[in-house]
């Protein structure tokens, strides 16, 4: 898998954000955490990703969605 990009929050907590970081821990994949509010306004996060309303968002070169995509992603890989 390429690196990946997850943009996610901290206030308020986020649940999902936690699952993924878990998630890509467990499998040992790198990642890079952009924290929205704190690495990245949230005004510049919505001007640069208008169609996104949810976080965790995950990248690669491409968007590759949410906490369950990124399961079904890692699943694809380690099962395929």
């Amino acid at each position: 898998m390429k690196m990946l990009t997850v943009y996610t929050r901290n206030e308020p907590p986020c649940g999902y954000c936690l699952m993924t970081k878990t998630l890509l821990g467990h499998h040992g994949i790198d990642y890079k955490e952009v924290v929205i509010g704190e690495d990245i306004d949230r005004e510049e996060f919505r001007n640069k990703f208008p169609n996104i309303r949810t976080v965790p968002a995950i990248f690669t070169e491409e968007y590759i969605g949410g906490y369950q995509q990124l399961e079904e992603r890692i699943a694809e890989f380690t099962n395929g």
